[in-house]
């Protein structure tokens, strides 16, 4: 099954800017890959940046056992709103 072009475009997002635990110089590429279906959820809720960069840090934060704080995450969410999809 081949993914959306949102898919991908969140998915390299992800990967590229986001990458909480610093990873995306030696790790799988698909490491995110299992957060995308619900940042994008929240895109098409046409939900605001700053609840993608709350969604953002639980994921780095509860899922992941990082220490981040909401502004880490902010930059990324302004991004990934800005995808035309």
């Amino acid at each position: 099954m081949r993914k959306s072009k949102l898919w991908e475009q969140v998915n390299r997002i992800l990967w590229e800017d986001w990458d909480p635990i610093g990873i995306n110089d030696s790790g799988p590429e698909d490491e995110y890959s299992g957060y995308v279906p619900s940042v994008i959820k929240l895109l098409n809720r046409d939900a605001d940046e700053n609840k993608i960069a709350k969604l953002l840090l639980e994921h780095a934060n509860i899922n992941m056992g990082g220490s981040t704080i909401l502004e880490d995450h902010l930059k990324v969410a302004k991004k990934l709103k800005q995808l035309n999809y």
